[in-house]
């Protein structure tokens, strides 16, 4: 697993919330759509900026959002007051500090990737999970430029995320279907800006030029881009060339 110190220093760049990119909506609306009615109880580990859990408090959750990272968690804190107290709890994603099947879901995006042992991550995910609660799982999609690209950096040890890995879609469904959960669906999401576009963001950071967090582009043409992201995100080959891919599975009902 990735050590602490890396996702401090790298939360420790990010003081401004509004400089760092969102979560893939995909993510948040796997968990939404499969909430019971009520105040369900939801955690999000490796929450980064919380945004998430944010949202989900904000349509009456009770989320929790957990990260090992002190610099993570002072983010959230500042970024989401709504969430201080016990909306946002330290702690190691392998012990997690919570009693058995406490939650109604338990998701990550970007989390799974950096356990080199995935099955002790999840069988502590389902530990804390409710028999038929759901599990929403986000990791890059090995078939991606972006590999390409982080795999070269892992070799010189440059990587700003310390040791990842990366799935298929079959990986990743065998993956969870092993820790004990039953898989529901599976989806696909790309990098919004393109990544062309963070790297040019990232080379101009550098040298000292600032670029907008999205690149300016007429309505119409946003509008456009939109529709052809969305039809490709409905075809079988974005879930091999996509730049993410998503489980949402469900702990058996029938457990004791």
């Amino acid at each position: 697993m990735s050590g602490g110190g890396t996702w401090d220093r790298f939360w420790s760049s990010k003081g401004d919330l509004d400089e760092v990119y969102p979560s893939s909506p995909r993510v948040l609306a796997a968990v939404l759509e499969r909430l019971p009615e009520g105040a369900p109880r939801v955690l999000e580990i490796g929450a980064g900026t919380g945004r998430d859990s944010a949202a989900l408090a904000a349509r009456g959750a009770r989320a929790v959002a957990l990260d090992a990272a002190p610099e993570s968690l002072a983010l959230i804190a500042r970024g989401h007051p709504a969430l201080r107290g016990r909306g946002i709890v330290g702690g190691d994603a392998l012990h997690l500090p919570f009693p058995d099947g406490v939650f109604d879901a338990v998701f990550h995006q970007g989390v799974l990737e950096h356990f080199g042992n995935p099955y002790a991550f999840l069988a502590e995910n389902r530990r804390v999970t409710r028999p038929g609660g759901i599990l929403v799982v986000d990791v890059p999609q090995t078939w991606h430029p972006w590999t390409v690209l982080k795999r070269a950096a892992l070799r010189v040890d440059r990587w700003f995320a310390g040791w990842e890995t990366d799935y298929t879609m079959e990986e990743l469904e065998s993956v969870v279907r092993g820790s004990g959960f039953e898989v529901l669906e599976g989806y696909a999401d790309t990098m919004v800006p393109s990544l062309a576009y963070r790297l040019a963001r990232e080379a101009g950071r550098r040298a000292g030029v600032r670029l907008p967090l999205r690149p300016p582009a007429p309505s119409a043409a946003r509008r456009a881009r939109a529709a052809v992201r969305r039809r490709f995100l409905e075809t079988g080959m974005a879930r091999r060339f996509a730049h993410t891919i998503g489980i949402v599975a469900r702990r058996p009902a029938d457990e004791p």
